[in-house]
């Protein structure tokens, strides 16, 4: 209960502080009218000061396996996708890649302009073609610009899910843009949970695997992608314990915790 309530603690300084954040970066939002390449560092800024916040309030951090198997110039990044977390976050570990993103978005507030003057594609996900064709447009535009590519096979979170559905739109990208394919699996859902507010502490792990090299057939690229996102998804959501709620104590800290918890029984009495 205590761990709970600790948790509960810490998760409510933490959103008080990004408000406090955003409140700051509010100041910038001006410069949305400006070329990209402007606002860019701003957005990096926030992102690194909420993963400060998630660090030193939250307890949570994150490592990168694998960062040698990434190849030079644009890929295909295609990730799992469980929790909010790689949206934000990717944008700073793979340097920008334009993001595959549900068409909704554009038409937020605030956010959709900041999507558009980033560069990301809409998914039209109503199945209608010419929609669909304009992404990969886009898609292949950025690409040819140097830049990679992410998008999230499943086509929306997953929590964690051993085994997340396969959308096939994935392999018509990758055989337009004729670039390799990165996966990309991690294990944020444990920490960062899908449809919760709470941030759990601990280390998220982002593995780069082997690329797919481009020109295979779609078939082949298919089951050579779901099988590294399975794959993926049996080593790093397999853990031998639950998510500790809290960190562990350092010395000190464990045994102030003991005085207090020999006082409050004292108190019982």
């Amino acid at each position: 209960m205590r761990e709970r309530s600790l948790l509960l603690l810490r998760n409510g300084i933490f959103y008080l502080a990004a408000l406090m954040l955003s409140g700051v970066f509010a100041l910038t939002i001006p410069l949305i009218v400006f070329p990209f390449q402007v606002g860019w560092p701003v957005v990096q800024a926030y992102l690194r000061c909420t993963l400060f916040l998630l660090k030193h309030v939250c307890g949570l951090t994150f490592e990168i396996r694998g960062a040698e198997k990434m190849p030079k110039g644009p890929v295909l990044i295609a990730s799992a996708h469980q929790s909010t977390w790689e949206n934000l976050f990717f944008q700073l570990i793979f340097g920008n890649p334009a993001m595959l993103m549900k068409e909704e978005i554009l038409h937020y507030p605030l956010v959709g302009a900041i999507v558009r003057k980033s560069g990301h594609i809409p998914a039209n996900r109503s199945g209608d073609l010419q929609a669909i064709r304009r992404s990969f447009e886009d898609a292949k535009r950025q690409a040819s610009s140097g830049r990679s590519i992410l998008i999230f096979p499943s086509g929306t979170r997953t929590g964690v899910d051993r085994k997340p559905p396969m959308r096939r739109g994935v392999a018509a990208l990758y055989e337009q843009l004729g670039i390799p394919c990165v996966t990309v699996v991690h294990n944020s859902g444990l920490y960062w949970r899908n449809k919760s507010w709470l941030r759990n502490p601990g280390t998220i792990v982002v593995e780069i695997l082997d690329p797919i090299p481009a020109g295979l057939d779609k078939k082949t690229f298919l089951d050579k992608l779901s099988g590294q996102l399975t794959d993926g998804a049996n080593r790093l959501l397999h853990q031998p314990e639950k998510p500790l709620l809290m960190p562990r104590l350092s010395p000190r800290a464990q045994h102030l915790l003991t005085q207090m918890q020999a006082a409050s029984k004292v108190g019982d009495n």
